[in-house]
């Protein structure tokens, strides 16, 4: 019990960018099911995109700011992607 005690006797400002990133990449895939779910077939959207872009920007800053190279180079390509999807679904949806 102790250990878990100690586990949230963190900063909370210090990792709130993390937190933050965090929440938004999970709330990500939640949105992606309740569409897909209310579609009926699996969708991705714009929004998914978008909520993900940001997601994994302070997830790759957050990498930075704890020093972990392997968060931050997994992020920032994630990032990349996203964007990448992102334009694609825009230019799509303006067609």
């Amino acid at each position: 019990m102790e250990q878990i005690t100690q586990l949230f006797q963190i900063d909370w400002r210090a990792e709130a960018v993390g937190l933050i990133g965090g929440v938004l990449f999970f709330g990500s895939w939640l949105l992606q099911a309740w569409e897909s779910r209310r579609a009926g077939k699996s969708v991705v959207s714009t929004r998914f995109f978008v909520i993900r872009s940001l997601a994994s920007a302070l997830l790759a800053i957050e990498g930075l700011r704890t020093g972990s190279f392997s968060v931050f180079a997994v992020m920032a390509a994630t990032l990349i992607l996203m964007l990448y999807n992102l334009r694609l679904s825009l230019k799509n949806s303006a067609a």
